[in-house]
């Protein structure tokens, strides 16, 4: 490895769900704003930047150009191009708006193609570079894809920085998934790894690393409350039932006839005990919504759903995170752009999660 890839010695990766990008031409102009602050930020401060991002719009041309509007504006001849050449010139298209960097091989940009029409991406600024590395799970495996990309951040070894996409609806196949989420980052070879997604899920984990105890029993508080009971920022107000709950919450029906529910972690937990680990929570940020401020989206209220979530041998080398709240950033898409910096150098050695094999 060449040393440090920053001049701070840090690098930060964004998780950002740019909805649908390519659809709207007039609004992806704003997401490639944001990157483009975002990347400034970082540059300012001296850090690399790494995007995860997800929603790059691309369909089969069978199933016809759903984005007729802005077809000429991002690529040319886009009828006769394959479903994956569309999700690979969308990803250039935008690392070439914000100045960033896509290619793990010469004209091989770092995209997943899924079975639906969005698709997952990387990107990373000039500091970094692809260290080798690169894999991509899609097809039946997932409802949307996931990839990642081998990175050379000035580490002792390759750090992995992934992209990945959870389904929307189908709780049991939410969790399924996150398994085989799992069984990728922790194939060999085992390298430190981040993934920056949307999980279209409640995390499980417990805030940070400190726990309380109780009658003999280690006791953390989970980092999110249930935002289908709850909602942050209101004192003690119960939540009303909406349909919208059966995609997000199990039920059961109590002992007077009454249906009971509760935000559905199994996804959450699977990847917490499996050893990738909530950045926000092992941190202990304060809690801060990445969906909820979008119009008509009030339904299941302010939620975080937008995670960068690592492996445990990153967790020591984790320095700060923060939800990117702006006027621009709300406009730009029904997701918040979410940032964690960490220091490369800190990354512990030989302290792989508990998913290897």
């Amino acid at each position: 490895m060449r040393g440090p890839a920053a001049r701070s010695g840090r690098v930060q990766i964004m998780t950002y769900n740019a909805m649908s990008y390519g659809e709207d031409p007039e609004r992806a102009e704003l997401v490639h704003r944001v990157i483009r602050e975002a990347r400034a930020t970082a540059s300012a401060a001296g850090d690399a930047l790494v995007v995860a991002v997800q929603e790059l719009i691309a369909e089969d041309p069978a199933a016809g150009v759903r984005s007729a509007r802005g077809c000429r504006r991002w690529w040319p001849w886009s009828g006769s191009r394959s479903k994956a050449g569309r999700a690979g010139w969308r990803l250039q298209t935008l690392a070439e708006a914000t100045g960033l960097r896509c290619e793990y091989e010469r004209n091989r940009p770092a995209v997943a193609v899924g079975s639906q029409r969005y698709h997952p991406g990387l990107m990373w600024s000039d500091e970094l570079s692809p260290a080798g590395g690169f894999a991509a799970v899609s097809g039946r495996a997932l409802w949307h894809a996931y990839l990642q990309v081998d990175l050379d951040v000035g580490a002792v070894e390759p750090v992995a920085h992934a992209s990945y996409h959870a389904r929307s609806n189908g709780l049991r196949q939410r969790a399924d998934e996150a398994e085989v989420v799992l069984k990728q980052v922790f194939r060999p070879p085992h390298r430190p790894t981040l993934v920056g997604g949307d999980w279209n899920g409640v995390s499980a984990d417990r805030a940070g690393a400190h726990l309380r105890v109780w009658d003999g029993w280690a006791v953390a508080p989970e980092y999110d409350r249930d935002p289908y009971h709850f909602r942050h920022g209101e004192r003690c107000r119960s939540v009303d039932w909406h349909r919208e709950f059966v995609f997000q919450c199990r039920t059961w029906t109590n002992g007077d006839g009454t249906l009971g529910w509760e935000a559905d972690r199994s996804a959450g937990r699977i990847l917490r005990d499996g050893g990738l680990v909530d950045a926000a929570a092992a941190l202990e940020a304060p809690w801060a919504a990445t969906v909820g401020h979008w119009d008509g989206d009030d339904v299941c209220g302010p939620r975080r759903l937008d995670i960068v979530r690592t492996t445990t041998d990153v967790v020591s080398a984790l320095v700060s995170c923060e939800v990117i709240d702006s006027d621009l950033t709300r406009r730009a898409s029904d997701h918040l752009p979410f940032v964690v910096t960490y220091a490369p150098a800190a990354i512990a050695a030989g302290s792989r999660g508990a998913a290897d094999g």
